[in-house]
């Protein structure tokens, strides 16, 4: 290298270690980035690392049913504390059951290279475990899953668990390519089982002109339930603005909770 050129190249090298954790802060937030960064998975697949963290928030004492509440993208913390998200928590806290907050992990570019085959198998396991430490650790209930976004996604993987008895799903993400972090990518072997999901009692909630996750989607995943003859199992449709949760949606999920039977106290739950 000519030596009229290192200044330049020492230049390029310190601003762009500068530079580096500014970019990694905004990779939540920014669609350029994270589209170029799914790209850049996609081109070089490798195995997926799926690591899950063990770490929840109990809210509430066992009297009978228990929630597992599931955040969408990120997933920072203060994220049920939010003006949009909270109203949710609320609803569901009105009606006394035990809310286990759970958290996911951190979405990467890479987790679904290979169709989401390692992540589900992945999922599944961590999901199994934690529910049995729960179990252990604050008595037998009734378990449910309740998700927002890319966590309805979850909320229905989490309802093929055989300790599971419901879910409901908000905007539930069906097809991962829809969100930057994935494009590119597929989900499609790990996709919730209509069957099984559809054998407990389940709801899903959306809007009509949600463009993020797309409501056509959501409405098919909706189909391929209520084509089952289900009578477990409602899809209701709101004039939701855009991807969000309104007062209405909300009060839909806060009502399908509430209407869902908790253990009695003869099976031998009791408060922890």
């Amino acid at each position: 290298m000519k030596k009229r050129y290192l200044p330049l190249v020492i230049f390029a090298t310190a601003a762009i270690t500068i530079a580096f954790p500014t970019l990694q802060k905004r990779s939540l937030t920014s669609q350029p980035w994270r589209l170029a960064t799914s790209a850049a998975a996609t081109l070089a697949p490798r195995q997926p690392s799926v690591t899950f963290d063990d770490t929840i928030r109990v809210i509430g004492k066992n009297w009978g049913k228990r929630i597992y509440l599931i955040h969408g993208p990120p997933g920072l913390p203060g994220y049920w504390e939010s003006p949009e998200r909270a109203p949710l928590l609320d609803a569901l806290l009105a009606d006394g059951d035990q809310i286990v907050i759970l958290r996911l992990p951190e979405p990467r570019s890479a987790l679904f290279v290979d169709e989401g085959a390692a992540y589900c198998r992945a999922f599944a396991a961590w999901f199994s475990q934690l529910d049995a430490s729960v179990a252990r650790r604050y008595g037998p209930a009734r378990e449910y899953a309740v998700g927002v976004s890319y966590g309805g996604y979850h909320a229905m993987l989490a309802a093929q668990d055989p300790h599971i008895d419901g879910w409901a799903a908000i905007s539930p993400v069906t097809d991962l390519s829809r969100l930057a972090e994935y494009h590119w990518q597929s989900n499609e072997a790990c996709r919730p089982d209509p069957a099984r999901i559809g054998a407990k009692p389940g709801l899903i909630v959306y809007g009509r002109s949600d463009l993020r996750v797309g409501s056509d989607l959501m409405e098919a995943a909706a189909d391929s339930i209520e084509g089952r003859d289900n009578a477990h199992f409602e899809a209701a449709r709101f004039d939701a603005p855009g991807h969000t949760m309104s007062a209405a949606m909300v009060a839909k999920v806060g009502a399908w909770a509430t209407a869902q039977p908790a253990l009695p106290a003869a099976a031998g739950r009791g408060p922890a």
